[in-house]
């Protein structure tokens, strides 16, 4: 069968600020392939010299809601390898992964998603992903603007009998 996080099969980023490192992070192969290369869950690009580090999609082990990919590189100054660990927790919308912390090698990411939820509650029948960076690299989550029921009336100008509904990122 298919994971249960398979919904999430796009390419996502995340920033760590501090670091100025982006994050690409590709949980299948079904999604397209990152600046690393076809193989690869996480690359990691330094945004100051440009160089990519990548963690692999074959090392993957899944426990309860955590995702963990290693990597065969050894993490220098540790007895560590190099790898990425994503924490899911349920959410109401597809969310977005935030990075978190990066300690001896490993590159924490936290995910508020309706992918990780117990029962189907949150889960709708088609939904994007919905943030975006701006020119300085700063993310803008555009999850809380979406409408879990109903959507957002559009007056189109019309006085006629017709209401029409839109919504964000999310199907009516």
């Amino acid at each position: 069968g298919s994971p249960w996080y398979q919904d999430l099969c796009y390419n996502w980023e995340a920033v760590d600020q501090d670091n100025k490192v982006k994050y690409t992070l590709r949980l299948c192969e079904s999604s397209p392939p990152t600046s690393c290369g076809s193989g690869v869950a996480v690359c990691a690009r330094n945004l100051s010299s440009g160089v990519d580090q990548a963690v692999d999609l074959s090392l993957q082990r899944l426990t309860g809601s955590v995702l963990d990919y290693n990597t065969t590189k050894n993490c220098p100054g540790s007895s560590n390898n190099i790898q990425s660990s994503i924490s899911f927790q349920c959410g109401k919308t597809m969310g977005t992964p935030e990075f978190v912390a990066l300690s001896q090698c490993v590159h924490y990411f936290e995910w508020k998603t309706y992918a990780a939820c117990k029962r189907d509650k949150f889960k709708p029948h088609k939904e994007v992903p919905c943030y975006v960076f701006d020119s300085d690299g700063k993310k803008h989550d555009l999850n809380p603007l979406i409408k879990l029921t109903d959507g957002y009336l559009v007056d189109d100008g019309n006085d006629d009998d017709v209401d029409f509904y839109i919504n964000l990122c999310r199907s009516l």
